[in-house]
């Protein structure tokens, strides 16, 4: 019997094709990881614009406390 024959046959019809759609697979699954990366960092973008939202509320909380206690307390007493 003719190993040789059947080997190519084999490799033509499953060895071949096999390969090049391993290789799409893993091209995709390389697709994947960077559009999970790309929205982890839109994510963290997101967080640190919050921080610094956060930042700028407490900034202005503070400086109206120190408009208070530079103007005394009387500015915040009830006017008759």
């Amino acid at each position: 019997m003719d190993f040789t024959g059947i080997f190519a046959i084999f490799c033509a019809l499953i060895g071949i094709p096999s390969i090049v759609f391993g290789f799409i697979l893993i091209n995709n699954r390389g697709k994947r990881n960077i559009e999970a990366l790309r929205l982890k960092k839109e994510m963290l973008q997101l967080e640190i614009e919050k921080e610094r939202t956060q930042i700028r509320l407490l900034e202005a909380e503070n400086r109206k406390y120190d408009r208070l206690i530079e103007g005394g307390f009387d500015s915040i007493a009830p006017k008759s």
